[in-house]
């Protein structure tokens, strides 16, 4: 990453009851260019949650589109923070620094082929490859992508924050789901059934 080319940060502190617990969001690129959450309490560190990204950042456009992640994986590890505090047990969500974060659990499902992030401006995440690569396949969804948004209309007195669920944009093939602070663009294999997806979805985003 050249040093003229470093993606701001972010830092927050989320409450959950008694406990209080500060978060930062950070770029790194030793030993693999990657994005990690690194979550704090009293000064100790708890975990740490991170996201290989595809490779160093050399320019201006792809400082701002890890940007866009950074901001993305803080806003999603902060919810879950805020909503089900810090597990306890090994095997809980945050129980490993490599544990994998609501994104990739949905990659990981049979039924879906790809997992774009797009943020509250219907701007997808990625860099000029992963944009490419899905506007070959469907411009049109790329263009109407900021309206889509308006699906999951605003709540009041909650910043920016979005109704939660989950729209069929193109029947058994496109998903757009929302967490209320972060959207995921989700492209099925062919023909799946919203009825067995839609719930799996779901329930790793806890909607």
């Amino acid at each position: 990453m050249s040093s003229q080319y470093i993606p701001s940060g972010r830092t927050s502190i989320v409450k959950r009851g008694e406990a209080e617990f500060q978060l930062q969001t950070e770029c790194a690129i030793i030993p693999h260019p990657r994005v990690t959450t690194t979550i704090f309490s009293k000064g100790q560190v708890l975990h740490k949650i991170e996201r290989t990204i595809d490779k160093e950042v050399t320019s201006i456009e792809e400082m701002h589109e890890v940007e866009d992640i950074i901001k993305a994986q803080h806003l999603e590890v902060s919810k879950i923070l805020r909503e089900e505090g810090l597990p306890s047990q090994p095997a809980s969500r945050f129980g490993q620094a490599d544990k994998k974060i609501r994104s990739d659990q949905i990659r990981d499902l049979p039924s879906v082929e790809k997992v774009y992030l797009v943020t509250g401006e219907g701007k997808l995440v990625g860099n000029r490859k992963v944009t490419k690569e899905f506007k070959k396949m469907f411009k049109h969804v790329l263009r109407e992508l900021p309206n889509m948004i308006g699906v999951f209309a605003e709540l009041p007195g909650h910043g920016h924050n979005r109704e939660e669920g989950i729209y069929e944009i193109e029947l058994g093939r496109i998903l757009l789901a929302s967490t209320g602070v972060e959207f995921f663009l989700i492209l099925l294999k062919p023909e799946t059934p919203y009825d067995i997806i839609a719930p799996q979805i779901s329930g790793i985003l806890n909607l």
